[in-house]
């Protein structure tokens, strides 16, 4: 669709990051889950154009996200042990941050870092009062259930380039002809 200069595309991408996104909020919904917002968002980070791409980028996202819950248990730890210490969140995420993006970029999951800081940001400093390592838990069991939505909006998919498309209509006109 076009309006003016500009172009609207409604493509099966599109229509897959919705279902996935549905099919997520509709599990959280009907198992009373609570907030499918980090599920939600790791359905569309990790859903791409084909099977092999969202199963990779799958990977790095689970990674990523178990590498940052971990780091977020940590620093609950720490943050538990010190009774709050203000000077722990000062210091402590920045350091830890630091040494998350070190570890992700030495075990090669470039692709993952920002995932694996943004988990490690968001479960740190959010989690609820009254709640500790088990929230860590359940928002990375959330990312996977994510990713797997999107997988599953991607099984029997696979990359289909320009090229492939000119050949397979070309094809299917030679047969039509008499």
């Amino acid at each position: 669709m076009e309006i003016g200069s500009l172009h609207f595309r409604f493509g099966l991408r599109t229509l897959k990051t919705g279902l996935a996104v549905l099919l997520v909020t509709a599990g959280f919904a009907l198992v009373h889950r609570g907030n499918p917002m980090i599920a939600s968002l790791a359905a569309v980070f990790a859903l791409r154009s084909d099977f092999e791409t969202t199963l990779h980028f799958g990977k790095s996202r689970v990674l990523a996200n178990f590498l940052g819950g971990a780091f977020a248990v940590g620093y609950i730890w720490i943050r538990n042990y010190t009774h709050n210490a203000e000077l722990v969140q000062v210091i402590g995420v920045p350091l830890l941050l630091m040494v998350l993006i070190i570890l992700n970029d030495g075990i090669n999951n470039n692709s993952g870092i920002i995932g694996s800081t943004a988990a490690f940001l968001m479960i740190s400093l959010t989690v609820p009062a009254g709640e500790s390592y088990f929230y860590a838990v359940e928002r990375v069991f959330d990312t996977f259930l994510g990713v797997a939505a999107a997988v599953l909006m991607n099984i029997g998919t696979s990359p289909i380039s320009p090229s492939e498309v000119a050949k397979e209509i070309e094809q299917h006109e030679t047969k039509q002809q008499p």
